[in-house]
């Protein structure tokens, strides 16, 4: 009997299965040093019938490499993940916590996470309104477990786990897919509707000012007649990356639909959306979008809204409004921005 060895200690057999030498129940005694051949990386396998499989340990990350991972499971933001690192981290709708949640039922400071030296991590409920749950029973203080599940107010539901890099990124992908649009890399319409409802809310509860601009572009079923679809892709990702660079970090961009798009403006007053808006404008009509090597003419049409004490009895007349002042853009001409301020 010969044994074939590549360099890193795997056993090659000839057929459809190679194992590790480890996994292996021989007799030390019947196997001859002699017959242990190491092959050279030029080694070439017979019409690649030969598979080598590692060892179960070498695939894998130790526990102890493997990072502690928060993932909500069950509520509006279902499906964003948070890394627990060593310290404390605050749960809740403010917007000073480290994990900020804005789902129904869940206070300003609802909970906290406690993760010391020693690798324990605790949850420990913040005298919330509605409580912190595990296996249905209100908890104080309780010593999180990999799997456990946390009832977190009223809807929201956080899974605890350990996750080595390759599940972390398997989750973050996922995520990313769910809430991205695939074609400009932007967020998509479930993300921007999801985030609207909740900043409508938060700022119905304390009386903050949030913008909400409506965009689309002018005659783009010309732009796809006249130099096709890949023109059309091109020029919606250019877009994309020409409107980005015009906002502020706390802006939320959405493809909405189509040529549609919407933004999200926190903290932004009517006057301030409506500059915001024209220089998203500005900077659209101003941009060369080239495609085989003739410039493509790109404008849109803008409209805006903001809430202010109540004006607003739902996020769907706030839509509306934006929605409606975006169409008397295009009334008047279309390439302006329209709001309360200035029609057009």
């Amino acid at each position: 009997m010969i044994l074939y060895l590549n360099r890193s200690g795997n056993l090659l057999c000839s057929g459809s299965k190679s194992v590790s030498v480890d996994a292996l129940d021989l007799d030390e005694n019947l196997i001859d040093d002699k017959e242990i051949l190491t092959l050279d990386d030029d080694f070439e396998e017979d019409d690649g019938d030969r598979t080598i499989i590692q060892g179960i340990k070498s695939l894998t990350d130790k526990s102890d490499n493997r990072q502690a991972s928060l993932m909500v499971i069950s509520g509006s933001s279902a499906g964003k993940m948070f890394r627990v690192e060593e310290g404390t981290m605050n749960i809740g709708r403010a917007k000073d916590c480290e994990i900020v949640l804005n789902d129904d039922g869940i206070s300003r400071r609802h909970c906290r996470i406690e993760a010391n030296s020693l690798g324990d991590i605790f949850i420990s409920d913040l005298n919330s309104t509605n409580g912190t749950y595990f296996d249905g029973t209100p908890i104080s203080r309780h010593l999180l477990q990999d799997g456990d599940k946390i009832q977190v107010g009223s809807t929201t539901i956080i899974k605890f786990s350990y996750q080595d890099s390759i599940e972390e990124a398997f989750h973050h992908n996922q995520y990313e897919q769910a809430t991205r649009d695939g074609l400009t890399g932007i967020f998509n319409k479930k993300r921007f509707l999801e985030e609207l409802r909740k900043d409508f809310a938060y700022g119905l509860r304390h009386n903050e000012i949030t913008s909400l601009i409506m965009f689309d572009l002018d005659h783009f079923k010309k732009v796809n007649d006249t130099y096709g679809h890949q023109c059309g892709d091109m020029v919606l990702r250019t877009l994309s990356k020409v409107v980005t660079g015009t906002l502020r970090e706390e802006d939320l961009f959405a493809r909405f639909g189509g040529e549609e798009f919407s933004i999200i403006m926190r903290n932004q007053d009517a006057q301030r959306a409506y500059v915001a808006a024209e220089r998203v404008r500005r900077s659209v009509e101003t941009h060369k979008f080239m495609w085989e090597g003739q410039r493509v003419p790109v404008t849109i049409s803008l409209g805006v809204a903001t809430l202010k004490k109540a004006n607003f009895r739902t996020y769907q007349e706030m839509l509306e409004e934006a929605d409606q002042f975006l169409y008397l853009s295009k009334r008047n001409g279309r390439n302006r921005t329209s709001s309360s301020l200035r029609s057009g």
